[in-house]
């Protein structure tokens, strides 16, 4: 009888053990997704910037190009970003991820998509180099694809 208690509370012990584990684990991968979401986004301002800086005659079109088509392969993975169980503020505290991702996920994939058709235009444009063409996809893009993304599911954190 001794022995079938002890091995009881072994049991629950070992069980504990595995679930503190288990939520552990959770919590370095929503780190970690929440690091590697950031650096996604923070890759995507940098592309951005290079083709700002094309419109700006302050940087160069193979740099344009290079960003644009950089683009159209990081919005493409937005989804795979933010799966369930990742809100939370973004590690440099600056912004937030809110619930509706999850809660209306069909909307943000709509969003997601319609960002990266406005990428696709954006690098069709400044493949073909007129300036006034790609002016007008870097704005379509910067409103109606991160724009508006991020007005309905992002926001600022008051510092």
């Amino acid at each position: 009888m001794f022995l079938v208690a002890k091995a009881r509370v072994l049991g629950a012990a070992a069980a504990i053990v595995v679930a503190a584990a288990a939520g552990l684990g959770l919590a370095q991968d929503k780190e970690t997704v929440l690091k590697e979401r950031e650096a996604t986004m923070k890759e995507q301002g940098k592309d951005i910037g290079a083709v700002k800086a094309y419109l700006d005659g302050k940087g160069d079109l193979a740099q344009a190009k290079t960003g644009a088509a950089n683009l159209t392969q990081t919005t493409k993975k937005i989804p795979q970003l933010f799966p369930a169980g990742t809100g939370g503020p973004s590690p440099d505290g600056d912004y937030v991820a809110k619930p509706e991702i999850w809660t209306d996920w069909n909307k943000f994939l709509e969003a997601q998509k319609a960002a990266a058709a406005k990428a696709d235009a954006l690098l069709v444009a400044v493949n073909g180099g007129d300036k006034n063409a790609i002016e007008a996809a870097f704005s379509d893009l910067g409103k109606n694809g991160c724009g508006g993304c991020h007005t309905t599911f992002r926001e600022k954190i008051a510092k």
